[in-house]
Order: structure tokens, then C-alpha cells, then sequence
């Protein structure tokens, strides 16, 4: 018996098969950080080291069939413990990133450890997003409008990082843009 469909379309084998067309050779692991339903298709954030030195996330798009329709990269943090992607797409503003296990702190000069459990989001039109996260997240709002609020927390709801990091250190928001795949 061969393999089923279902196990063929999933999601995994559909990013490591664009890995393999798009850059045969590449021999790091596929890490999948996130996935979310949008609006009937399918927002997927991925990284896959290319053994260049530079590190970043790529979030796909995968239409109701599963197929890849297009893909955006992001920042990956660097001394902080997480990063904001944020893409405007068919009306809605789109953000992800992924997370570190600690952060830089500038005084006393070193690294804290953290433990990212859940993120909260706001928009300035009032939206607010909530939820569990593992490795990277993915949130959007239903129109386009600006972030007021990411914060994220442990389990036992205790701050963990927020806007006004990433502010102290001079970059908040990366800007993304999505690319069609032929």
C-alpha cells in the first residue's frame, strides 16, 4: 500500500518538498514554528538554515489546496527574544516571528532567560489576540491597522518582553512582503 493522500498533502512534506525544488542540497532540518488558518487558506512560518550565515523565517501561503501560493521572509532575533514581522496583505496586517530563550539585557550587560508561553496583541482599532504559542507565532488583524501592543508571557502570566524592548535596542517592526511562487 503507498502512502495516503492526507500524508502526502501534509503540511510538512509540502514546505520540505518547496525546500528540495527551490534549493536542492540544503541539508539543515526544516524547522515548522508556526501555522494558522487565514481566511479559508493556510499561513505556515518556517526556518530552514541555508549555511550562509544568515539566518531568517519564511511565512508561506498555502491556498485551500495546499499549494504554496506565496512566501515572505522575515527577521529571526538576534539578542532579543523575539522579532516582529509584519506584512499588509488583502487587507489585513499580518505578523509573525519566532522566539529566543533569552534576552539582552542592557544593564547589567547580560543575558535572561525567558519562557515564551503566550502573546498578547493589540491594535490600535481595538482588536485584541491572546493565545498559546511555541516556538513562533503568527496573528493578524482583521483590517489593517498598527500595533499598539505584543507582549509575551511565561506560564504563569509573567512578563517576558515587549514593544518597549525591542524599542530600546532600535528596531520594533521589520517590514515583509509576500512573493508569488511559480
Amino acid at each position: 500500500m503507498g502512502c495516503s493522500s492526507s500524508e502526502s498533502n501534509s503540511i510538512d512534506n509540502i514546505i520540505e518538498s518547496y525546500y528540495k525544488i527551490h534549493f536542492p542540497g540544503l541539508k539543515a532540518r526544516t524547522q515548522i514554528f508556526a501555522q494558522k488558518e487565514f481566511e479559508g487558506d493556510t499561513l505556515v512560518l518556517t526556518e530552514k538554515y541555508r549555511g550562509d550565515g544568515h539566518a531568517f523565517t519564511e511565512l508561506f501561503l498555502l491556498g485551500e489546496d495546499k499549494k504554496i501560493l506565496k512566501v515572505a521572509r522575515g527577521q529571526m532575533p538576534l539578542s532579543m527574544c523575539f522579532t516582529v514581522n509584519v506584512i499588509e496583505y488583502g487587507g489585513f496586517k499580518i505578523l509573525f516571528g519566532n522566539f529566543n530563550d533569552s534576552k539582552w539585557l542592557i544593564e547589567p550587560d547580560e543575558k535572561a532567560a525567558v519562557n515564551i508561553q503566550s502573546i498578547l496583541v493589540k491594535f490600535k482599532n481595538g482588536e485584541q489576540y491572546e493565545e498559546k504559542v511555541g516556538k513562533g507565532y503568527i496573528v493578524y488583524s482583521k483590517e489593517i491597522s498598527d500595533v499598539e501592543v505584543v507582549e509575551l508571557y511565561d506560564d504563569k502570566g509573567k512578563l517576558q518582553s515587549d514593544l518597549n524592548d525591542l524599542q530600546r535596542y532600535g528596531n520594533v517592526f521589520d517590514e515583509a512582503s509576500f512573493a508569488d511562487i511559480e
